[in-house]
């Protein structure tokens, strides 16, 4: 019933999984991931202890196969399970169960494993790998090409309805959450690619936006510095171009631009904000009444 990828990046040493499904919130139970140690997919007859079990024994210094074996072979229904594994180095693992229903297969690549059952069709898994390998742009990018193959392709057999994309660092955090760079969920949508898509610029807008809360920039008692000011300015501008009708970006350059005493420029990005979003008179009122900023 869902089509998985899951890969580590080449590159930087991320970690992550790419997954949609025809069934409600996939992203509660199928992707699974810890900075520094692997990712899992589980599905099929889904039994999501997989995930957090899986880790642990990444964790603990097992392999993906090694891994995998453990797994399995604790588990009485393994014939129901889909699942697959990546570690930190790279090395990969799946397993397909022979009683999960058809289509069902898996295809390994270096360092990435795409997995499906339900299928619409045949070899959509080959055809998932070879697009990750092949797709230009980021992790992210690289891993939500291969769901998009995976859907062109044949997809879920029973059509559309959620999707999940979930990335975390190359090097282990503590808590791991601090290591959790993307996790974007659609639970219930007619498009839920094209939406997961949609979300993803969203996330890189705000990565951008939050670019501006280094101590100092928009709050705290000294003007910020120059090369802070330009680099949150950039950020900003930036995230315009992602948000195309949105007031955040416009907004947050006003306070910046009026923290840095950039005043005549602070009003013109006031004004721009304004018109797209003119409730917020009341909260550049509520800001100069507080000091944040001398004028916006």
């Amino acid at each position: 019933m869902t089509f998985s990828v899951v890969a580590r990046d080449e590159r930087t040493g991320r970690l992550g999984i790419a997954v949609a499904s025809h069934f409600l919130g996939v992203g509660r139970l199928a992707p699974w991931a810890r900075p520094g140690v692997g990712a899992v997919a589980t599905q099929a007859f889904v039994d999501p202890a997989y995930g957090p079990r899986g880790l642990d024994l990444l964790a603990e210094g097992y392999s993906a196969q090694s891994a995998l074996d453990r797994l399995l072979a604790a588990d009485p229904d393994q014939g129901q399970r889909q699942v697959a594994l990546v570690d930190a180095a790279g090395a990969v693992a799946v397993h397909t169960g022979r009683h999960c229903y058809a289509e069902a297969e898996h295809r390994i690549g270096p360092g990435v494993v795409a997995q499906g059952n339900m299928l619409g069709a045949p070899g959509i898994p080959h055809s998932m790998v070879q697009a990750f390998l092949d797709a230009r742009g980021d992790f992210a990018a690289r891993l939500l090409a291969a769901l998009r193959t995976g859907e062109r392709a044949g997809g879920d057999a029973r059509g559309r309805q959620s999707a999940s994309l979930y990335i975390v660092a190359a090097h282990r955090a503590d808590p791991a959450v601090a290591g959790v760079e993307v996790d974007l969920r659609v639970d219930d949508h007619d498009d839920p690619l094209a939406e997961l898509g949609r979300l993803l610029d969203l996330h890189r807008a705000y990565a951008d936006i939050g670019v501006i809360f280094a101590p100092g920039v928009v709050s705290g008692d000294r003007v910020p510095e120059d090369g802070d000011v330009a680099a949150a300015l950039a950020a900003l501008s930036r995230a315009a171009g992602l948000l195309p009708g949105h007031a955040e970006p416009l907004m947050w350059s006003a306070i910046v631009l009026a923290r840095a005493g950039r005043l005549a420029e602070a009003a013109e990005a006031r004004a721009s904000a304004l018109v797209v979003n003119p409730d917020l008179g009341g909260f550049f009122d509520r800001l100069r009444e507080q000091g944040v900023v001398t004028t916006a």
